[in-house]
This record gives C-alpha cells, sequence and structure tokens, in this order.
C-alpha cells in the first residue's frame, strides 16, 4: 500500500470518528421537499403522476412533558438491549466488567451467591458450546456463582477453577427430591446444554423435555391480532410469526404493555430461551405507538418485568398524543407525494429532526420525533410509526452494527422489500452542517450484510421477507452510482451540479457518489484528491461554494469491526463562502 493510500486511510478514520462521536443539540431543518409542481429534483427516474403539494412542515417542536406531566421512572441511561438477571443472588452484582480475550469476545459482569443445578450438566471453560467440557455438575449440586457472561452462562467456581454452565439449568433454590445416581453412572458424564442463538431450535428446559404446548383452554389470549396491532402499525408484522403460540406471547406482552403492567407472564407458550429473544428482539413490536414502554428490564423464566418511562397512565396518554401528532403532520406533509418520495422524506425527517445518543427516552418512538434525541432502537421506532402511518408493510430488523446490538427496518415498497437503517442515516460532524446519509435509505439484505457485523437470524419466530434489490436506492435513481471507473470524473462533475442547484439556501451541500467495488473506491481516494476535485470539478461549476471536506467511507474496517465492509461511498462536503 503506497503511502497515499495510507494517509487516505488516516484521514478517513478520522472523519468517520467525527462523524460518528459528534455531540451538541443538532440545528433542527426542515426536511427537504419536492419543489412546486414537479417530483423531487433530487430523484431521477422516478415516475409520480400526482403534483405534490408544498404544505410548510416546521422543525419539530414537540418537547418531553413538561414538569407536571414528566415521567416519574425515568431510567438515568436508557439501553437498546434488555439485560438479564437471576432471580435472586445473596449480593447484589456488581457494575465492573472484564473483557475476555476469548474467540467469543465476551464479557462477564461480577456477582456472587450460591445456586444449585436443576439436572445434571457439563461445566465448560467459556460461556457457550463453542468451549471444551471441564467437568460437570450433578443434580442438585451447589456451587458458587462469580459472574454472569453476556451471553448469559453462569461463571462459577469449578474444583479451585473457573467454569461456566448453562444459566438455563441453575437455580437458586434446592431442588427437592433428588434421585440417588445410579452405581453405574460416571460422576464427570454431564448432560450436552445448547444456549441457542437467536432464531435457533429450542433447547431442552429442566421442568419439561418436550417443547411448550398451547395450553387447552387459553380462552383469555387469542392468536389474532388485537387492536394494539393496529394502534402500532404492527398487524402486517404480527402476520409473520411462525406458530400461534409466539402470537400468543406477543398478545400476553402487547396487553401487559397497553396497560402498564409490571410484568408479563409467558410462561406455558414460550421457553425462558424464547421469552429472552422475545424481550432483546421482538419486544419493539408492542413498543411503537406505545411509547412510554422502555424495554423488559430483567426475565424468570418466562416472566418479564417491564420497564415503563413513566408510571403514569395519563402521562404514557400524553406522550402517545405528541407522538400521534407529529405522525399526522408528517403524513399530511406527504400527501399527494410518489411512494418513492413519501419514503425518503420520512428518512430525512427522522434524521434531520433528531440527535443520536443524548436524552432520556432513547429507545422510544417519542425520542427522535417528540424530544429530538435517540438511539437506533429510537430511530427504527421512528421510522417504523411513521411508515406504517404512511400506509407501508414495515417489519423490525435486529443485528449487531459495529460490536453492539443495532436495529433498523424493512419497508415494501414497489413490490418490493428494502432495509431501511435511520440510525446510519444520521451523520453529523461540528462545523460541516446537519448532512444526511443516504447510503441505507432502500438497500439489500447484502449490502447491509456487508455493512455491519451481523444480521440475527430469527427466522424461527418470524418469516422474514427478503430484499434482494438496490435499484431504488438513492445513489442509483440520481445517478451517483459508477459501475465503470472511467465514468468517476463526468459521474463527480453530474452530482455536484445536481447538488448545488438543489441547495437552495443551504450553508452546506453533500456531495455523494457510490462505487461498484471496493478497489474503484480505493483508486477514487488516491487520484480525487482535495486539490483534485477543486481543479477539476468545482473550479468549473461554482464560486459559491467551496470544498470543506473529504469524507472517504462512513463505516470502516477497525479492530473489532474487522468484519464489516465499506459502504463504497465518496462524499464531498462544499460550504457556501
Amino acid at each position: 500500500m503506497n503511502l497515499k493510500r495510507i494517509a487516505a486511510l488516516l484521514l478517513a478514520l478520522v472523519m468517520t470518528l467525527s462523524l460518528l462521536s459528534a455531540c451538541g443539540k443538532k440545528v433542527e431543518e426542515q426536511p427537504e421537499q419536492p419543489a412546486n409542481g414537479t417530483i423531487d429534483p433530487a430523484v431521477i427516474g422516478v415516475p409520480d403522476n400526482t403534483v405534490p403539494t408544498e404544505p410548510t412542515l416546521p422543525p419539530d417542536t414537540a418537547t418531553a412533558p413538561t414538569s407536571d406531566t414528566a415521567p416519574t421512572t425515568q431510567p438515568t441511561e436508557a439501553t437498546t438491549e434488555p439485560t438479564t438477571v437471576p432471580p435472586v443472588t445473596t449480593t447484589e452484582p456488581t457494575s465492573e466488567t472484564t473483557k475476555s480475550t476469548d474467540k467469543n469476545d465476551f464479557t462477564v459482569e461480577k456477582m456472587s451467591g450460591t445456586m444449585y443445578a436443576t439436572i445434571s450438566l457439563n461445566v465448560r471453560s467459556g460461556p457457550s458450546t463453542d468451549f471444551d467440557r471441564i467437568g460437570s455438575l450433578a443434580e442438585g449440586e451447589a456451587v458458587e456463582v462469580t459472574g454472569r457472561a453476556s451471553t448469559g452462562w453462569y461463571q462459577i467456581d469449578y474444583k479451585g477453577e473457573t467454569g461456566y454452565v448453562s444459566n438455563v439449568y441453575m437455580s437458586t433454590e434446592q431442588p427437592t427430591n433428588v434421585p440417588t445416581p445410579p452405581a453405574t453412572s460416571k460422576p464427570d458424564e454431564g448432560v450436552e446444554e445448547v444456549e441457542d442463538e437467536p432464531g435457533s431450535s429450542t433447547p431442552t428446559t429442566p421442568t419439561n423435555p418436550q417443547q411448550p404446548q398451547i395450553p387447552q383452554n387459553p380462552t383469555q389470549v387469542s392468536v389474532e391480532a388485537g387492536d394494539w396491532a393496529k394502534e402500532n402499525g404492527a398487524e402486517y408484522m404480527f402476520s409473520l410469526l411462525t406458530e400461534d403460540r409466539f402470537r400468543m406471547a406477543i398478545n400476553i406482552l402487547a396487553e401487559a404493555v397497553r396497560t402498564m403492567s409490571p410484568t408479563a407472564d409467558l410462561t406455558g407458550y414460550v421457553t425462558h430461551d424464547e421469552a429472552m429473544t422475545i424481550a432483546k428482539y421482538l419486544a419493539q413490536i408492542v413498543g411503537t405507538k406505545y411509547c412510554y414502554f422502555d424495554q423488559v428490564e430483567s426475565l424468570t423464566g418466562s416472566v418479564m418485568t417491564l420497564r415503563y418511562y413513566t408510571s403514569s397512565m395519563s402521562t404514557a396518554q400524553n406522550m402517545m398524543d405528541e407522538l400521534e401528532a407529529v405522525g399526522d403532520k408528517v403524513v399530511k406533509a406527504i400527501n399527494g407525494y410518489s411512494d418513492y418520495n413519501k419514503i425518503k422524506y420520512i428518512y430525512e425527517y427522522v434524521v434531520k429532526n433528531s440527535y443520536y445518543g443524548h436524552g432520556p427516552y432513547l429507545a422510544s418512538a417519542y425520542g427522535p420525533l417528540c424530544d429530538s434525541n435517540g438511539t437506533c432502537v429510537g430511530y427504527a421506532k421512528a421510522g417504523f410509526y411513521l411508515l406504517s402511518r404512511a400506509g407501508f408493510d414495515t417489519v423490525y430488523v435486529c443485528g449487531k452494527g459495529l460490536e453492539e446490538d443495532h436495529m433498523w427496518v424493512k419497508v415494501k415498497y414497489d413490490g418490493k422489500w428494502y432495509n431501511i437503517d435511520f440510525g446510519w442515516g444520521d451523520s453529523v460532524k461540528e462545523g460541516v452542517g446537519n448532512i444526511v446519509i443516504y447510503d441505507f435509505l432502500l438497500v439489500s439484505d447484502q449490502y447491509m450484510k456487508d455493512t455491519r457485523n451481523s444480521v440475527y437470524d430469527l427466522s424461527k419466530f418470524l418469516a422474514m421477507p427478503s430484499a434482494t434489490s438496490d435499484s431504488k436506492n438513492w445513489f442509483h435513481l440520481n445517478d451517483c452510482y459508477i459501475s465503470k471507473y472511467s465514468d468517476t470524473l463526468s459521474v463527480l462533475r453530474s452530482a455536484t451540479k445536481k447538488a448545488i442547484a438543489n441547495a437552495g439556501n443551504s450553508e452546506y451541500v453533500y456531495v455523494a457518489v457510490q462505487f461498484d467495488t471496493i478497489d474503484m473506491l480505493w483508486d477514487a481516494i488516491d487520484e480525487y484528491t482535495s486539490k483534485k476535485y477543486n481543479a477539476d470539478v468545482l473550479k468549473d461549476i461554482t464560486s459559491d461554494y467551496a470544498l470543506e471536506a473529504r469524507v472517504m467511507d462512513n463505516h470502516r474496517n477497525s479492530g473489532a469491526t474487522n468484519k464489516i465492509k465499506k459502504t463504497r461511498t465518496l462524499v464531498y462536503v462544499l460550504k457556501r463562502k
């Protein structure tokens, strides 16, 4: 790799870190709207048989509830992932975590207490069945628990060394009537336990070796979607659930959230592991319009403890009313737009009217839409809510972004499915303006797999639709996609002219092109330096703007994120003189 390419890599990394870690309140801007009497001038080749109106859509000014209605149980820090805790421990787990250097890169939260094996099970050198077995516990055997791994397994003191056992088969209560092992049994042979990844087969449970069965007379629980599904825009996603018992479990959870119950008991419908997957990745289906719902805080067996942003039903109703008002405003604003322009408008609205990572309602649609703050979960819920309000079939998708769990949505448009990542569409660098990143607007499953660590397989629970096309991606529709390197200069000039023409009174202009291969991107980074762009592109087009920054890529490889491929995007940010 030559010195220029190394320099480009370093500059790219600096720009990316600036984009991802910028802090401070975002300037709320009105999302771009189609020009009067035409389709969105930034969209090429998208037919629109109607003439969109030009409604005035001011920046979102909704605020969090006043002191009269403020949530009474706000968490000090909203998280994007429910935590699971053991039923009882002799001491509270400490906040200290230790980073492991093993192949799975797990963490361990320290705790202390005595627990008992509910059946004979293996002890392993690490917190999953991928690790070697170092021994076993007999049914009813007591053991000192020293921590809980991020995989859910318990860390134990096993004959003076550190071992790990599946949390599914441990209890704080000593089993009664423990059978005496037959004389021929070997003391070091335990059962093989499998701690499932989301979407894999159901593990055997200690109390019932069979998969949970639907109760004989479940008169109080329906397999049909209730009113909650319509209110949350979740009717389509609910229809994708693969089994009646999952539908019943979600209905139980939804009713608990609707009534602000402190718990949701899914016992008899799902196993502990299935309940854990639902808590972490599917509970969002009931928490979209019910924006006062934060997350499943803990899990005991199949009983969920729920956390809310408020303990007041009147405050919860106020939050929903504010959210609905924003939805009404957006739906009115996009009346008459083409489907593409509706989706693009919603994408821009969520991105431009919120800041990533601050505020008390981070994991709620209320956060980005009413409080101007959120995390990827809040952004996904906000996008899901507005898209469903606009009449689009929408589903949630979960995976691992850079290093943490991440969430986005899929939407059905023009007969096909596409991914939209609202959270990663928001990228602001201080001094470079409020930029919308279009890399994750209407893209394929393969593109999403390429640009993050993993996409979780939830096929056991959901018949997830496939997104196989990138044809409606912003770069393709705006002639900013470069499939032949020889076209780079002409595409850069065309993209620059178009971006400036559509800038209006904007202080900053975003010029972005995407390459077909990573090698083409590297060649362009080497050749189209800031100096060359100024001389060969910008100089002959405008004297009103100067090049402010060159961004080689928005998400890139580094350390633990080395599975992530680049978006193959080259961006030039221009600032009005």
